[in-house]
């Protein structure tokens, strides 16, 4: 296993990249503006300015996922590149190609170094609202590429937790701005010898798969259920865990807002409570 920055990293054309979808982007931004359009038509057809408020909302919405458009599009979008020797992994997002080159973020693994690979698909539930504001829960589905390996993984421990300071620092830390700084962490240890890869790239992870049975065993595909929605009856040590796990995933929304209905938290204390979990 070896440790480089992203300009180290040896790529090369024949490398088979696993990479962040550029048609999917472009096909919402062509969604979201042909519906900007077409409300603005129908405002001006029918006189109605409401119709003009809700396009200049989507605009504004577009505008806001500007960056994450254009993030599709930079060279730093790959996640997984697949040698004749092995697989280099990007675990700093492609979203947050803004931060300092200097960090080590890119890590080579050897087939030699796999000692088994296997697709997990997570079945989240997570709380939620109906329409009439009562409880209610929402199901999605994650997929992950879990590699279990031989070598030691001090360094890459290290070097992730380097990287989720980074993420999650506060305003003044991190080295940059808060507007540029997406809470998304694509790789993580499950345990102190397996890594964890959260697949939203293509080609599918069974392409992965199946070029690695090749080198490596490859298991049979597993499925798990996290609940996220009934805490309540968990001791706090496994709420605060949930909790965590649930900011570090990316929803960091979600875990405040949770925070607020296990614990009676108001909007800052929830947030700072999080902070806290996340920083320990």
């Amino acid at each position: 296993m070896q440790l480089m920055r992203l300009a180290d990293a040896p790529l090369d054309r024949r490398d088979r990249v696993f990479e962040y979808s550029k048609p999917r982007a472009v096909a919402g931004a062509l969604l979201l503006s042909g519906i900007a359009f077409g409300v603005t038509l129908f405002g001006w057809l029918k006189g109605l300015w409401l119709a003009y408020y809700v396009a200049a909302v989507i605009v504004i919405y577009l505008l806001i996922l500007q960056k994450l458009f254009t993030a599709r599009f930079r060279p730093t979008n790959w996640l997984v590149r697949m040698t004749a020797d092995g697989l280099f992994i990007k675990f700093r997002s492609y979203l947050n190609h803004g931060f300092p080159d200097e960090d080590l973020t890119v890590v080579f693994i050897p087939y030699s170094d796999i000692r088994s690979a296997k697709l997990i698909k997570e079945r989240q539930e997570l709380p939620d609202r109906d329409q009439a504001n009562r409880k209610a829960s929402t199901v999605r589905t994650r997929r992950f590429v879990e590699l279990e390996l031989a070598d030691n993984m001090d360094r890459l421990a290290a070097a992730l937790t380097n990287e989720s300071k980074r993420v999650f620092a506060k305003p003044n830390q991190g080295g940059a701005a808060v507007s540029a700084r997406y809470q998304h962490l694509p790789l993580r240890l499950s345990s102190p010898n397996t890594v964890r890869i959260e697949w939203g790239v293509v080609p599918a992870a069974r392409n992965l798969l199946d070029a690695l049975t090749r080198h490596t065993l490859v298991r049979p595909a597993s499925n798990t259920a996290k609940d996220f929605a009934h805490l309540e009856g968990l001791q706090r040590k496994e709420q605060e865990a949930r909790l965590l796990e649930l900011a570090e995933s990316g929803d960091r929304i979600g875990a405040v807002a949770l925070a607020r209905q296990l614990y009676a938290y108001d909007l800052t204390t929830a947030k700072e409570f999080i902070d806290s979990l996340i920083r320990k």
